[in-house]
């Protein structure tokens, strides 16, 4: 529903920055270009919402079904009621982001052993829904297996990122 509503939300402002509207047909320039262009991004939001969600669905009702352990990779600052958990079987892992909503007190033991879960994977072996000690979360994102490139990349980054921090630390003092 809230995909549909982006989509509605993002043609509006599009059509606003193209003039359809009487009373926005004399806005500047660059206001127009910057209605079409977050117009555009709403749109593909709102598609890519969608997609998740016809994606989620169908791994519920036919996908593969993985038991493992889930465990909280990152939480990102702010309020954005978000985190990212690695899902782990006895052989690959996935990292997927999921609302918090519904799983608050699940925070405080996903950040340590993990909490036991089930994943459903599509046919293209990502992780589109998961259940987390019987608790179905919502996907914000589709889970990507965490290896190769990827792992090395988000290890890279966090270890620039802990430099950082110790430099920054070791200027104030």
């Amino acid at each position: 529903m809230i995909g549909l509503l982006t989509v509605v939300i993002g043609l509006a402002m599009i059509a606003a920055g193209l003039g359809m509207f009487p009373d926005l047909e004399e806005i500047p320039t660059f206001l127009a270009v910057i209605f079409v262009l977050f117009g555009a991004i709403l749109v593909w939001a709102g598609i890519y919402n969608i997609w998740l969600g016809i994606q989620r669905r169908r791994a519920y009702a036919g996908g593969r079904e993985r038991k493992g352990t889930a465990r909280l990779f990152h939480t990102p600052t702010g309020d954005d009621g978000s985190v990212y958990l690695i899902f782990a079987t006895s052989y690959a892992e996935w990292m997927v982001s999921v609302s918090t909503s519904g799983i608050e007190h699940l925070l405080d033991d996903l950040g340590g052993e993990g909490v036991p879960a089930k994943a459903y994977m599509g046919s293209n072996d990502k992780l589109y829904g998961l259940d987390l000690a019987g608790v179905r979360t919502k996907p914000i994102s589709a889970g990507d297996p965490f290896e190769g490139k990827f792992r090395e990349r988000i290890e890279r980054a966090q270890a620039l990122a802990e430099k950082h921090n110790r430099l920054t630390a070791e200027r104030r003092s």
